[in-house]
């Protein structure tokens, strides 16, 4: 038979396991803003390539 303390406990292990998936959650949110700030220095590098290969590629149409 189920007992009030063994339902007492239960509920507690599940407020526990919210707490816990709560904290995961706010990790995960900080580490996906982290990933989209890495991501968009990367695609402004890769500009910045495409505009050196250009300058490159003036250069020597001109002096060609």
């Amino acid at each position: 038979m189920i007992s009030k303390e063994v339902i007492e406990e239960r509920k507690q292990t599940i407020a526990n396991d919210i707490d816990k998936l709560e904290k995961t959650i706010a990790e995960v949110g900080k580490q996906q803003e982290q990933f989209q700030a890495n991501m968009f220095a990367l695609h402004g590098a890769l500009q910045q390539c495409d505009q050196f290969l250009e300058l490159l590629n003036k250069e020597n149409e001109e002096n060609g």
